[in-house]
């Protein structure tokens, strides 16, 4: 029990659990990444049979999974949030949603360090294969400047230090994407915004 403003005691539940849905946050990340090696299954072969196409549609499915499934999860937590902090007096959490996306956002920039640390040369195992990997919900899009080749029937990724700039560019920003949907999805869950009306009815 904790008492609140000399007037009323409080339970434990009533206060917002922020390690646990920190805790969370990280978890989704091997949600996102089971959701996404069904979606990209069936990529490869589509991108040897139709082409560089198949990097955005395979890309934005991919992608717009972890945005759904973070959404949905930050959302329902901001809303509960929003619950619980208007029992409590002077208490706003509405942004904790930033701190929720650091979580994914800072393991997936660890990823990134890693294949820049490579492609300079810093070390000298090449982390670029393990990056498409425990980042699978982004591979596709590295096919858009560093797609695979077959080498005696095997496809082969490209080195991390063959990696164009605009390339490295590019999975520099993607993991932002956490960022954002994270920030947003707790806040309009937390401010119990019906995103629903505004958008099919613009109220």
């Amino acid at each position: 029990m904790i008492y609140n403003g000399g007037t009323t005691f409080l339970k434990g539940d009533d206060i917002l659990n922020k390690p646990k849905l920190l805790a969370q946050s990280a978890l989704y990340l091997i949600v996102c990444e089971l959701a996404s090696f069904v979606i990209v299954m069936f990529f490869p072969m589509a991108y040897q049979s139709i082409g560089v196409g198949m990097s955005i549609v395979f890309g934005i499915c991919s992608t717009g999974a972890c945005v759904a499934l973070y959404g949905d999860f930050c959302s329902k937590a901001g809303r509960k949030a929003g619950i619980k902090d208007s029992r409590l007096e002077g208490v706003d959490n509405s942004y904790f949603g930033f701190f929720m996306g650091l979580v994914p956002t800072g393991i997936n920039y660890i990823f990134v360090i890693l294949v820049y640390l490579s492609k300079f040369g810093v070390v000298s195992y090449d982390f670029y294969p393990w990056y498409k990997t425990l980042a699978f919900y982004f591979m596709p899009w590295t096919y858009l400047f560093a797609p695979n080749t077959l080498v005696d029937g095997v496809s082969t990724t490209v080195a991390a230090v063959d990696l164009p700039w605009y390339g490295m560019l590019v999975i520099t920003i993607l993991p932002l994407v956490f960022l954002f949907t994270c920030y947003f999805s707790f806040y309009v869950g937390y401010k119990n915004y019906d995103m629903k009306s505004k958008i099919v009815y613009g109220k």
